[in-house]
């Protein structure tokens, strides 16, 4: 009950939040590098950092952001023991969109990417996650 309590309002703060990045330029050398520093921030479950990074925190005051760090860390206790793309978009222009799991047990969250590859330089421009996978697989 309490989990299903707190995964409603971890779905209401990251679905009501447009998380699109601005806060930091979410610019990296490629895409192995973009997704290395996502993957290393959502299996340890480092939502700060990842927000920061990946966008969203401009809007979020430093109370939300530790508000939603701190349901992060209670509804998934342990670390992510497992990754993978699930689901993959190619889109026109270097535009590509990406669902990915992370997994420990029966323990899942997911996350989304709308990125822009330039060639010399992939620009994050959409980062959501949420434990709903309806959520983030309606956005293909």
């Amino acid at each position: 009950m309490l989990k299903t309590a707190i995964q409603s309002v971890l779905t209401a703060i990251v679905l009501t939040l447009p998380l699109q990045a601005q806060a930091q330029d979410p610019v990296f050398a490629s895409y192995d590098e973009m997704r290395d520093e996502m993957d290393r921030m959502m299996v340890t479950r480092d939502i700060q950092s990842l927000m920061l990074r990946f966008g969203g925190s401009d809007e979020m005051t430093p109370q939300q952001l530790d508000q939603l760090a701190a349901q992060v860390e209670q509804i998934y206790p342990t670390d992510f023991e497992n990754v993978v793309v699930i689901r993959k978009g190619d889109l026109q222009g270097g535009f590509q969109q990406e669902l990915i799991a992370y997994w420990t047990g029966l323990s899942y969250v997911y996350a989304y990417v709308l990125y822009h590859d330039l060639g010399d330089r992939v620009v994050a421009i959409n980062f959501r996650f949420n434990s709903d996978f309806s959520t983030l697989n309606s956005l293909f």
